[in-house]
């Protein structure tokens, strides 16, 4: 890509757990799947999926290639800081969030 033109990326945010989230997580390892740059930022209810074991689809995500994070506001909140993530899951802030929501090329969907 050119520097007019950045190269695309997908940031999904999940907001939600249950079952419309293990479908939203299928809809994201299908896009990095195809080679698509794909970043899931797990926030309020969502952070559940990123507890190890807690989600079938968000293994199959990670293992397409696509990178997690979870807020980790939400987890101390929750008091889920000290819980195991799945593996490939790193924790970071909403700074970051806003950070990736602002730059260039950047495709965002909010569930």
């Amino acid at each position: 890509m050119t520097q007019d033109h950045p190269a695309e990326r997908y940031l999904l945010v999940a907001t939600q757990s249950g079952a419309t989230a293990e479908r939203f997580l299928a809809d994201a390892a299908a896009l990095a799947g195809a080679g698509e740059r794909v970043c899931l930022f797990l926030a309020a209810d969502g952070v559940a999926l990123g507890i190890r074991g807690a989600s079938a689809g968000l293994p199959r995500f990670l293992g397409a290639g696509g990178r997690a994070w979870a807020d980790e506001f939400t987890l101390a909140h929750r008091a889920l800081h000290a819980a195991p993530l799945t593996p490939g899951v790193r924790t970071t802030g909403m700074g970051d969030l806003a950070d990736w929501l602002l730059e260039p090329g950047t495709r965002v969907v909010w569930h």
